[in-house]
C-alpha cells in the first residue's frame, strides 16, 4: 500500500512509529501529518494464518470439513505432516516507514469450499434408504454454484474449462440433470467452485480436459502434462496431517487425477492409476471416520464402478471393490444421484417417481453381482494350482467352479425376471431420461454379465461351457449391439458405459455382422473419449478376432481365445473401456 502526500506543510506528528499503528485510521492520520514519502504495509503468509481455511484447529476442521489440503500421488499420511511454527507478531522491520502486517482483516471475504458454516447434510449411508420427492418445479438443489472466475485466466483455460463442463463432465458422470439444458442440475458446480479456491482441483480439472482434446492437439497434450505436473506439487505442499487428506477439495482432486492417468495410461506405467485407487480408498476409510457420513456418496459409487470395469479388463486387483464390498459400506441406490435433498438423499422428480427408485435399485444389485462375478474371475485367473493340477484334480476343480459361477447366473436371471423389470422392459422407450439411462446401463451390464460368465471366468472357460448356453450368449450379444446402435443413434454424450458391453458382445459372438458391427461402434466413439482407452479397447477386439480367425484355421474352433491374454500378449492395456 502506497500513501505519499503532496501537501506542502504538514500538521505536528504525535504518533507513534507507523510500524506501530494497529487501525486504519491510524495509519491515515499518520500519513495526514508526515512529510512527504511512501509508506508500505507488507502482508505475507503468516498474516493469513488465522483465517479458517489456513488454521490447525482440529475442530474447526471437524465442523467444515477442513481445509482443502491433500499430498501427492501414493504418498503416506506421515510425508509432509508438520506444520512450519508461525508467530502472531511478525519481525520488526529496520525502516520506519514499512509495516509488516501481522493480521488480514477482511469483514466481507467469502467463505471458502469446504469451510462454510452452513453445509449440507452428510448422507447417513447404511442407516436411511428413503428417496426424497420433489416435484420439478420444487426440486431441492442443495449447492448454490459458484461461477469460475476465469477473468484472469488464459483463453485456452477457458476453451478448457468449457470443455470440462460441457463434454468431459458429461462422459463422466452418467444419469444427471442438465445434461440438455446447459447443465443447470448437474453436479459440475460442485467441482468448479471448489477448485476456485483450491488450486491443484484446478490444474487436475484442466489436465483431464486438455487430455480430452489431445487428439485433434498436439498441444493439447503437452499443457494436460504441464497442468498434472503442477497439480502434484501443489499438493504435496498442502498435506499437513490426515484431516488434510479428508477435505472435499482432496477427495475430489484425487478422483479427478484418477480419471487422468486411467485416460493416459500406458502399458508401461499402468500402477499409476492404481495408487490413486489405493489413495481414494484411504481417503473414504477416513472421512467416514472423521465426518460420519459421506457428502459426495454418489462419487463413490463411480469409483466402484471405475475398479470394476478394471477388473472386467483384467488390469486391475479389485482393491477398492472388494474393500467395499467385505466391510458393507457401498452408498445404498438411494445416493447414487445428484442432486441430493436436504435430508442427503438423491431427488427424484415427480415424473420419475414410478420408475427411477426401482431402476436405481436394478442397477444396484446388477452392479453388486457383476462385481461378485468378477473378483470370482480375477481368483480363478490367479489360482496357480490349477493348471498345473493332474486332470483329475483338474476336473473336480472345474465342477466347483462352474457351480459357483452357476449360483451369480442363477441371481442375475432371477433379477431380470421379476415383474417389475419386465414391466420396466416394455416401458423402456417412454421412460424419463435419467430413468431411461440407469436402466439401459443395468440392461447392458446383466447381459454382459451372461456373456462374461459363460466364456471369460477363466482362460478356456469357453470350450468347458455346454453348447446348451450357446443361445443365451447369442441372444445377448444381439441384445447388446441393438441397445448400443440405438443409443448412438441418438447422438447421446451419456453412452460410454457401452463400450465394455459392446467389446464383450463382440468378442463371444459367432455372427460376422456383430462381429464388425461392435468393431464400428467403438470406433465411432473415439473420437469423443478422454484419453486412449477406447482406441486401445478397438485395437483389442481387432487383435482378438485376427487370434480368433487363426486359431480357427488352425484348429477348426477358437473358443479357447482368452481376451485378456491377447490385450497383454499385443502390449494393449485397458483401464476403463470407456474413457
Amino acid at each position: 500500500m502506497t500513501e505519499t502526500s503532496n501537501t506542502s506543510t504538514t500538521a505536528v506528528d504525535d504518533l507513534p512509529p507507523f510500524a506501530s499503528l494497529t487501525t486504519d485510521e491510524e495509519r491515515e492520520k499518520k500519513a495526514e501529518k508526515s512529510s512527504p514519502g511512501t509508506y508500505n504495509v507488507v502482508v505475507n503468509q503468516d498474516s493469513f494464518q488465522h483465517l479458517p481455511e489456513y488454521g490447525d484447529d482440529s475442530e474447526v476442521k471437524k465442523e467444515f470439513l477442513s481445509p482443502l489440503r491433500r499430498g501427492s500421488v501414493a504418498t503416506s499420511l506421515s510425508s509432509g505432516i508438520g506444520r512450519d511454527q508461525t508467530s502472531e507478531s511478525a519481525a520488526a522491520s529496520t525502516d520506519p516507514n514499512i509495516v509488516v502486517l501481522p493480521r488480514f482483516e477482511d469483514v466481507a471475504r467469502r467463505t471458502t469450499f469446504g469451510s462454510t458454516v452452513s453445509r449440507p447434510h452428510l448422507s447417513p449411508l447404511l442407516k436411511q434408504n428413503s428417496f426424497k420427492l420433489e416435484s420439478s418445479e420444487e426440486a431441492a438443489i442443495t449447492e448454490e454454484p459458484e461461477k469460475m472466475d476465469t477473468t484472469q485466466s488464459t483463453s485456452q483455460e477457458a476453451i478448457y474449462s468449457r470443455q470440462f463442463r460441457h463434454v468431459v463432465w458429461k462422459q463422466l458422470v452418467p444419469a444427471e440433470l442438465g445434461q440438455l439444458d446447459g447443465m443447470l442440475g448437474s453436479s459440475v458446480h460442485l467441482l468448479e467452485a471448489a477448485a476456485a479456491t483450491f488450486t491443484p482441483l484446478f490444474h487436475a480439472m484442466m489436465a483431464v480436459s486438455a487430455l480430452s482434446l489431445s487428439s485433434n492437439d498436439g498441444n493439447a497434450r503437452l499443457d494436460a502434462l504441464q497442468h498434472y505436473q503442477q497439480a502434484l506439487p501443489a499438493l504435496q505442499s498442502t498435506l499437513k496431517g490426515p484431516e488434510d487428506l479428508s477435505s472435499d477439495g482432496a477427495f475430489l482432486t484425487h478422483f479427478l487425477l484418477l480419471v487422468y492417468e486411467i485416460a493416459a495410461a500406458e502399458a508401461d506405467d499402468s500402477n499409476l492409476w492404481s495408487q490413486h485407487l489405493s489413495t481414494l480408498l484411504r481417503i473414504v476409510y477416513l472421512r467416514r471416520e472423521l465426518f460420519g457420513g459421506e457428502r459426495f456418496p454418489y462419487i463413490i459409487w463411480w469409483i466402484f464402478k471405475i475398479d470394476l470395469d478394471a477388473l472386467f479388463s483384467g488390469a486391475g486387483r479389485g482393491e477398492f471393490v472388494s474393500s467395499m464390498l467385505n466391510n458393507d459400506i457401498i452408498p445404498p441406490p438411494s445416493f447414487h444421484l445428484y442432486p441430493l435433498g436436504p435430508d442427503g438423499s438423491s431427488v427424484v422428480m415427480g415424473e420419475e417417481l414410478d420408475t427411477l427408485p426401482t431402476i436405481l435399485q436394478l442397477d444396484y444389485e446388477v452392479t453388486l453381482l457383476a462385481a461378485r462375478l468378477a473378483l470370482l474371475s480375477h481368483e480363478f485367473r490367479n489360482d496357480k494350482s490349477f493348471n498345473v493340477s493332474d486332470q483329475l484334480h483338474r476336473n473336480q476343480a472345474t465342477r466347483i467352479r462352474q457351480s459357483q459361477v452357476f449360483e451369480v447366473q442363477e441371481a442375475l436371471r432371477q433379477l431380470w425376471a421379476a415383474p417389475a423389470v419386465m414391466i420396466l422392459s416394455q416401458r423402456q422407450n417412454s421412460l424419463p431420461d435419467r430413468s431411461r439411462q440407469l436402466y439401459e446401463h443395468a440392461a447392458t451390464l446383466y447381459r454382459s454379465c451372461i456373456i462374461y460368465s459363460h466364456s471369460s471366468m477363466w482362460p478356456g472357460q469357453r470350450l468347458e461351457t455346454p453348447p446348451d448356453y450357446d443361445t443365451e450368449i447369442a441372444v445377448a450379444s444381439n441384445q447388446i449391439i441393438n441397445m448400443a446402435r440405438k443409443a448412438l443413434g441418438e447422438e447421446r454424450s451419456d453412452c460410454r458405459y457401452l463400450v465394455m458391453p459392446i467389446f464383450i458382445a463382440g468378442y463371444a459372438s459367432v455372427d460376422g455382422h456383430n462381429r464388425m458391427h461392435a468393431l464400428d461402434l467403438i470406433r465411432s466413439m473415439e473420437n469423443t473419449s478422454i484419453g486412449r482407452n477406447t482406441t486401445a479397447t478397438r485395437k483389442s477386439l481387432a487383435a482378438v478376432y485376427e487370434k480368433q480367425n487363426e486359431r480357427f484355421m488352425n484348429t477348426g474352433q477358437s473358443l479357447d481365445v482368452d481376451y485378456m491374454e491377447v490385450m497383454k500378449e499385443k502390449g494393449l492395456m485397458v483401464v476403463n473401456f470407456g474413457l
